[in-house]
């Protein structure tokens, strides 16, 4: 089982992305690929609609804000999910239905036009999956990947999602994203709480 938040960047200079990685050495063109997979893993109606909360259960504004690596990132009075921006991606806060659509719109624009895009490959995966537990310990580390204590919990729905999203614009550019979030109801649906989200480490 996956725990905690992984985001990398690398550029082929400090300050910016060379436009030049459009090619491989010599001149041939390298060729586009564009992927997503999107799963849903639920046993009945109860689950499914755990999972469709989960998804739309969105943290305190004020948290995204106070999260914020620069002033150049706004974020809306809604459906609020991410808290910085690369080169068109925006870096998740957590994940939420949003979040899944805004990666899903990506890859499909990409698919639409590719001889005209900078991206040279790019993937997108979702998995999200539901299960019901007579006793469940929550992630022994946070969003950072810093050791915490787990807290127990006993006849839980446990929603575990999963995002990932690569690009790749040339040997020295590109950028790897994968999030996790938890979500913990209790037999009723009501939401007791939720681990991972938070600016990643």
């Amino acid at each position: 089982m996956r725990f905690g938040t992984k985001i990398i960047f690398w550029v082929a200079a400090v300050a910016f992305i060379a436009s030049s990685c459009m090619q491989e050495p010599g001149g041939n063109e390298e060729e586009r690929e564009y992927k997503k997979l999107i799963v849903r893993d639920f046993g009945n109606s109860v689950e499914e609609a755990l999972l469709t909360k989960a998804e739309n259960y969105y943290p305190p504004r004020e948290d995204i804000i106070n999260a914020i690596s620069t002033q150049t990132i706004a974020i809306p009075d809604s459906n609020y999910w991410y808290y910085d921006d690369f080169d068109g991606i925006r870096v998740p806060y957590c994940i939420t239905i949003d979040a899944v659509n805004f990666y899903t719109h990506v890859i499909d624009s990409l698919n639409k036009d590719k001889p005209a895009n900078f991206l040279i490959t790019a993937e997108f995966n979702y998995k999200a999956e539901v299960s019901f537990q007579k006793i469940y310990y929550s992630p022994p580390k946070n969003n950072k990947g810093e050791s915490v204590t787990p807290e127990r919990f006993e006849s839980v729905y446990v929603v575990h999602m999963y995002i990932l999203w690569k690009d790749y614009c040339g040997a020295l550019c590109g950028t790897n994203i994968s999030r996790e979030r938890i979500v913990i109801f209790n037999e009723e649906g009501e939401l007791l709480k939720v681990f991972l989200d938070g600016v990643a480490s």
